[in-house]
C-alpha cells in the first residue's frame, strides 16, 4: 500500500471515528431533551386538569402472585364467573421491553369491581395446582361471549403470555383506541350545536325562531392535534375529551419487579406509586367505552357519576372504521422495539420510547449542527443501517384511508409518519463504514 492510500485510509477512519462519536453526542442529548420536555409537559397537564380517580369503595386490587393466597384466587374464580365485560392493560419493563404485567379491569352488575394485577415474574411454578387455578382464571375471563375492551392492540401485547390463555383467544377482543378520534370529531360538532345562539325576532306578529351559529367550531374542546385516523395516547384522550389528567410518570418503570414483596428492590413508595399508576390506567380504558360506544356527549361525560363508569352494561356494536384497499405504495412496519435498541442510551436515567408515545420522523432523525460538510451520497448508509430494523408488512397489515395520505406518509405502530420535505437539510451527514464499524452504532442487545 503507497503511503498516499495508507494515509487517506488512515484519515478516514479517524473522521468515520469522530462521526460515530459525534453521532452518540447528538442521541445522548436528544435523549435527555425529550425527557426533560415530556417531564414538563406531564406536569403542566398535571396543574391544568384535575386528576383521574376512582374512589377505593368502588373497585378492590387483588395481586396474583406466587404469594397469592387459595381463598382470594377462589373468591376471584367466583367473580369472574359472573362477569362479561372486562378491560385490560399491559406494562413492559423498561429495561428490556418484556410484557411484565397484565392488568384487568372486571365490569361486574353490581360493584365494587376487581382490578386484578397479574405479575408474570412471580407467578408460582407452572407444575403447581396454584398455577393452575391462575390459568382457570385466565379461562373464564377471556372465555367466548365475553367482551374484553382494550386500549391498542391487546392480542400482539398479549402474544408473549400465551401459555396462560387458550390460544386463539375465544372471547371478544375490542380495540376502542382507533374510534376515539370519530367519536371526539363528532362529540365536538355536537357540542357546537348546543351552543347555537337562539334569536327570537318578530315579524308581522308572527312569532319565529331564527338560529345562528355563535361559532364555527367548539371553542370549550379544541380540535385534534393528530392527522386524521391517527391514533391518540390514552393521556391525550382524557385531557381532551374528558378534561381529566392521567399521571404517565410511571409507564416506563421497572415492572418486572415485586409490587408486593418486602424483599424488593423497589422502595415502599415506588411500588404504593406504580399500583396506582396500574390501576388507573386499566379503569381509564373501562372509564372511555361508553361514551365512545355510546356517542356520549361532553356534557353527558362531565355529569356522569362516577361508580356508574365501573358497572355492567348493555353491549352496542362498534361501528366500522373508514378503510380504503387502494395503495398507492408499499407501505412497511418498523419493529419499534428494534428501532428503540437503535437509539437506547447508556444512561439509565434517561427514558426509552414508551408505547404509549407518538413517534415522528423528524424526531428520530439527528438534528444537523454542521450542514452541507458531505455530499448526500453518504446519507444513503444511514438508511441502510435503518433498514436493517425494518420488516416487511405482514399480509394481514390494517386497511387505512390512504386517500388521506400524502405520498411521503409512513405508518409506524398505527402512527402516521410524515418525511420533512426539507430532510436534505435536517438529517446530520453520516461515514462511510465498514460491516464491522456498523454494527458498533447498535447498543447490544
Amino acid at each position: 500500500m503507497s503511503k498516499s492510500n495508507y494515509s487517506s485510509q488512515r484519515s478516514h477512519h479517524q473522521s468515520s471515528r469522530s462521526g460515530l462519536a459525534t453521532s452518540r453526542i447528538h442521541n445522548s442529548r436528544y435523549s435527555s431533551t425529550k425527557t426533560i420536555n415530556k417531564s414538563k409537559q406531564n406536569s403542566q397537564a398535571q396543574e391544568d386538569y384535575p386528576l383521574f380517580h376512582v374512589h377505593s369503595p368502588d373497585y378492590e386490587i387483588i395481586f396474583v402472585n406466587n404469594k397469592t393466597s387459595t381463598d382470594m384466587i377462589n373468591k376471584s374464580l367466583n367473580h369472574m364467573d359472573t362477569c362479561k365485560q372486562y378491560a385490560i392493560d399491559t406494562e413492559s419493563e423498561r429495561t428490556n421491553n418484556q410484557l411484565s404485567l397484565i392488568q384487568i379491569n372486571s365490569i361486574p352488575i353490581k360493584p365494587p369491581s376487581f382490578v386484578m394485577l397479574f405479575e408474570l415474574n412471580h407467578l408460582p411454578d407452572r407444575n403447581s395446582q396454584k398455577y393452575e387455578s391462575i390459568h382457570q382464571l385466565f379461562q373464564l375471563i377471556f372465555r367466548l361471549g365475553n367482551e374484553i375492551y382494550s386500549w391498542g392492540n391487546m392480542e400482539k401485547e398479549l402474544a408473549p403470555a400465551k401459555e396462560l390463555f387458550t390460544w386463539s383467544i375465544p372471547a371478544e377482543l375490542l380495540d376502542i383506541q382507533p374510534h376515539f378520534p370519530v367519536w371526539y370529531n363528532w362529540a365536538r360538532t355536537q357540542c357546537e350545536v348546543q351552543n347555537l345562539l337562539h334569536r327570537n325576532d318578530k315579524n308581522n306578529d308572527n312569532e319565529f325562531t331564527q338560529q345562528h351559529h355563535q361559532q364555527s367550531s367548539c371553542y370549550c374542546h379544541p380540535p385534534s392535534p393528530y392527522k386524521i385516523n391517527e391514533l391518540w395516547s390514552l393521556q391525550n384522550a382524557f385531557i381532551y375529551g374528558c378534561n381529566l389528567f392521567i399521571d404517565k410518570s410511571c409507564t416506563l418503570s421497572h415492572w418486572s419487579l415485586s409490587l408486593t414483596s418486602n424483599h424488593s428492590s423497589l422502595s415502599h413508595a415506588d411500588r404504593i406509586k406504580m399500583t396506582h399508576y396500574a390501576t388507573h390506567d386499566v379503569m381509564a380504558v373501562t372509564f372511555l367505552i361508553r361514551p365512545i360506544t355510546e356517542k356520549w356527549t361532553f356534557d353527558k361525560i362531565k355529569n356522569r357519576k362516577m361508580n356508574k363508569m365501573f358497572v355492567a352494561f348493555n353491549s352496542t356494536k362498534l361501528p366500522s372504521l373508514p378503510t380504503s384497499t387502494t395503495k398507492k405504495k408499499k407501505i412497511k412496519s418498523i419493529n419499534m422495539q428494534k428501532f428503540a435498541i437503535l437509539f437506547r442510551s447508556n444512561d439509565p436515567d434517561e427514558e426509552e420510547i414508551s408505547s404509549d408515545d407518538e413517534i415522528y420522523l423528524n424526531q428520530v432523525i439527528e438534528p444537523n449542527d454542521f450542514k452541507h460538510e458531505q455530499d448526500n451520497d453518504n446519507n444513503n448508509n444511514n438508511i441502510n443501517l435503518l433498514q436493517d430494523q425494518i420488516e416487511p408488512i405482514d399480509d394481514d397489515y390494517i386497511l387505512v384511508n390512504n386517500n388521506l395520505l400524502n405520498d411521503n406518509e409512513l405508518i409506524v405502530n398505527n402512527h402516521y409518519m410524515v418525511d420533512d420535505a426539507n430532510d436534505e437539510e435536517e438529517t446530520a451527514p453520516t461515514k462511510k463504514h465498514t460491516k464491522n464499524q456498523q454494527r458498533s452504532v447498535q447498543a447490544p442487545t
